[in-house]
């Protein structure tokens, strides 16, 4: 404007003006209802989709808060189906991937983005506390974690300690149901955190460090720590339930159960999920076979719980003898969410050695070791030495991890008697079987019968009348352990007797089967029922009736079946003159390599005993090749048989056979001798 006076003119007069005007007016309205209207961001987040949780931002100064707060989100989150957590030990893995140290390195907002890119998380949540006026405030921030932005935040406050807990459960309940899970299914499986976990702040705080502790595989720490937890509230039942995971890893069976059955009486006090892994792991005390049930309802439940998954692939495969079963179920998981996905892998590779598929067994094992998993690579060897690659055996077995612990070394011991059986290293097996000392002062009695049943078995491969094995062995009726192990104690009596049948001992097989538990054998044990039936079998092989022998072995045979079903079905067709169907079974026996080392069912008791008969195969084929009149065949046989087996300073009873077989051939090419296993 100037000085000069000017003439006023109407608004309609002032085209500029107008249009700022007009445009003034409608940002005005336009602007709070785009902001009304306007969507809240989403991230595209679907049924069974992974979330990451970040470190905790405290703000209020009180260190007890650090880890407890974060582990109380996670319970919270992890009674959802619909929201996977991405396990804490996954995360510092992946941070240890990303060349941090994940005990120095914050999960924050760039830090945990890039570890949810990483593990294939859809969303990052951010935990803040802090105290505003007096009052506790709990926020919980959603970040996408492609963007590094904040989607959205959850915040709940309260009045003192007492708050924090229920304000969790608040945030935890709405973030769910922004993530996309139905209100009414958040609702209907959702307990407060008081009641699933603890009210006590010191006892959850004592849990987290110890569920950090078993991240770090020190078990003894997480004894301390689960107990001080259950001193702080003897009703936290999910810290009893870690209790008993850790009493059963060092095989203190007893105090597990009881850990466990406390737990469930306040099962108000455990969330579905957790109530549901209590009763899978109790019913593994009585029922083996309920047991194998509530794994699998777990599982199909619960798809990517990992424990779930892992437990009933291994129980499948231990108990059920189910090699099938158990490779879907560790199929699943052996994902890269899982911190232990190693595990599985290895697992993996040992049960497709079971069925056969070497190189594909290869490559779990690989990924095994990719992973940073080291076992001492029995499983591994096994694979190797079923395929006749015994350099490429000794060779893992020495880059394989030392273990002092009983169990492992109880492993590797039956294993070592089974690899100089399959090699004909005859003086080392003679050397294992007559050193007394065995490291046994560290075994308990049931670890020691499980050895003594191996070495039982590897002795038959000795002995043409192992009748005298029994007699030497005063300890051939087990003696009884003091931890809980229904079916080790049972397994071991069957493995005996059938053995003691085997070898023509009726005295030492009645004796036996007199100290068996009838509950054992009903069903609720899977192996023990088909080990006393096979039992039943061999005592009417041993007594002629040779046609109810077959018809019994017959019914047994679904795939599932112990690999000495078709030993048995193999002398009792041969018993009757069907020397083609003995051949059919001695030739399973042959080709079912993998499966002979990898069958652990009844303590891996068979091993050596499953591994000799694969390689004796190969005679009773060329013995009943000859009966039949198929002299080729049984040369050929004959000669694989004696390329796989030394016989240099081997039992006496095989070079007396092979001898026999020889002369029958050129003699008599027609006719070879009555195969005798």
């Amino acid at each position: 404007w100037s000085s000069k006076a000017h003439r006023e003119v109407p608004f309609w007069r002032r085209p500029a003006t107008v249009v700022i005007e007009a445009l003034v007016v409608a940002a005005l309205i336009a602007v709070p209802i785009v902001m009304f209207l306007r969507p809240d961001p989403a991230i595209a987040f679907a049924n069974r989709d992974w979330v990451v949780v970040g470190s905790l931002h405290n703000l209020t100064g009180e260190t007890v808060f650090d880890d407890a707060l974060e582990s109380a989100l996670r319970i919270g989150l992890e009674q959802s189906r619909y929201v996977n957590v991405m396990p804490d030990l996954k995360v510092r893995d992946t941070v240890t991937r990303m060349q941090r140290d994940p005990d120095k390195t914050e999960i924050d907002r760039a830090v945990g983005s890039e570890v949810a890119i990483r593990d294939g998380a859809k969303a990052l949540i951010l935990p803040t506390i802090a105290e505003i006026g007096g009052r506790v405030r709990i926020t919980a921030e959603v970040i996408d974690p492609q963007t590094q932005t904040t989607v959205y935040s959850e915040t709940a406050d309260g009045i003192g300690k007492e708050s924090i807990l229920p304000s969790l459960d608040t945030i935890n309940s709405r973030l769910r149901v922004r993530l996309g899970e139905a209100l009414a299914t958040v609702s209907k499986e959702s307990m407060p955190l008081e009641k699933v976990a603890t009210k006590n702040i010191d006892a959850l705080k004592a849990y987290s460090l110890a569920v950090e502790a078993i991240d770090a595989g020190d078990r003894e720490q997480t004894t301390v720590l689960l107990r001080n937890a259950i001193a702080l509230d003897s009703g936290f039942s999910r810290a009893r339930i870690e209790l008993a995971n850790s009493l059963l890893i060092g095989g203190e069976r007893k105090e597990a159960r009881m850990q466990l059955e406390t737990a469930l009486e306040a099962s108000d006090r455990l969330g579905t999920r957790d109530r549901f892994m209590a009763e899978a792991l109790l019913a593994d005390f009585t029922s083996p076979r309920l047991s194998l049930r509530k794994w699998k309802a777990l599982a199909d439940s619960y798809p990517d719980f990992f424990q779930a998954q892992g437990s009933y692939g291994y129980f499948a495969w231990t108990y059920a003898n189910d090699f099938q079963e158990a490779i879907i179920a560790t199929r699943r998981n052996a994902v890269v969410q899982n911190p232990h996905a190693g595990v599985g892998h290895y697992l993996l590779g040992t049960l497709l050695t079971g069925v056969g598929k070497y190189a594909e067994a290869e490559n779990e094992f690989d990924q095994a070791e990719r992973l940073g998993t080291r076992f001492q690579n029995t499983y591994l060897g096994a694979s190797w030495a079923a395929q006749r690659r015994f350099d490429k055996m000794r060779d893992v077995l020495d880059r394989g991890r030392s273990s002092d612990t009983p169990v492992d070394r109880l492993t590797t011991r039956i294993f070592q008697m089974a690899f100089a059986l399959d090699e004909g290293d005859w003086q080392a097996l003679r050397s294992m079987l007559g050193n007394e000392d065995h490291a046994r002062p560290e075994l308990d009695a049931d670890q020691e019968n499980m050895l003594r049943d191996a070495e039982v078995s590897a002795s038959m491969a000795l002995e043409s009348d192992a009748r005298p094995i029994f007699q030497r062995d005063r300890d051939a009726t087990p003696s009884s352990g003091e931890n809980d192990d229904v079916f080790s104690r049972n397994a071991s009596l069957l493995v005996r007797a059938l053995l003691a049948s085997r070898s023509g001992d009726e005295a030492a097989t009645t004796a036996l089967l007199a100290r068996v538990d009838p509950s054992s054998t009903n069903g609720d044990f899977p192996d023990l029922q088909k080990l006393n039936e096979l039992v039943g079998a061999q005592r009417l092989l041993t007594k002629g009736e040779m046609q109810a022998a077959a018809t019994k072995l017959g019914r047994l045979i679904d795939g599932n079946e112990l690999n000495a079903t078709h030993l048995l079905l193999m002398d009792a067709l041969a018993g009757q003159g069907d020397f083609a169907g003995a051949r059919e079974q001695a030739r399973w026996l042959a080709s079912h390599r993998g499966r002979a080392y990898a069958q652990a069912s009844v303590n891996l008791a068979f091993a050596p005993f499953d591994v000799a008969q694969s390689n004796l195969a190969l005679l009773y084929d060329a013995e009943y090749s000859a009966r039949l009149g198929e002299n080729e065949i049984a040369q050929e046989k004959l000669a694989g048989f004696l390329r796989n087996w030394a016989l240099e300073r081997g039992p006496d009873w095989i070079a007396s056979r092979v001898t026999a077989l020889r002369s029958s051939l050129e003699s008599a090419p027609a006719n070879g001798l009555p195969a005798k296993s």
